[in-house]
């Protein structure tokens, strides 16, 4: 049985980390009362969350992904060590917090009357940035 870790990330909205998640290939589903995670054999953990990605989206030996809402309401991901050993490890929770971002800063510009322009992805000392260009109406 794989061990899940908790690892902290800065995501605070459902909707985005929902968008953002289905960006990347999944479909979530989303328990707002929490529902425990799944692993690899089909075992209920002890673990809970309320966006999950279902084991069965991910690799053959693989346990769901959670996503679980803290006390400060930011969501913490439930990635277990054989699932971050794959592939969804930091590197990969760095790609899901870059869409969801992307897509907040969209919706709030959006909210604020600016016109989307257009993306760049801009090659810097401390690795690729990715700017969105706005314009006002």
């Amino acid at each position: 049985m794989s061990k899940y870790l908790e690892l902290h990330t800065q995501l605070t909205d459902e909707r985005y980390v929902v968008e953002a998640l289905r960006e990347l290939g999944y479909e979530p589903e989303v328990c707002h009362e929490g529902k425990s995670l799944t692993g690899y054999q089909g075992d209920k953990r002890q673990e809970r969350a309320q966006i999950i990605v279902p084991r069965r989206q991910l690799d053959a030996a693989s346990n769901d992904i959670g996503f679980a809402r803290d006390g400060n309401g930011v969501y913490q991901a439930i990635i277990s060590e054989y699932d971050r050993g794959i592939g969804f490890d930091e590197a990969w929770l760095g790609r899901l917090a870059q869409i969801y971002k992307e897509r907040q800063t969209m919706a709030v510009a959006k909210a604020k009357g600016y016109v989307f322009k257009g993306r760049e992805v801009i090659e810097t000392a401390q690795g690729k940035k990715v700017q969105l260009r706005f314009a006002v109406r």
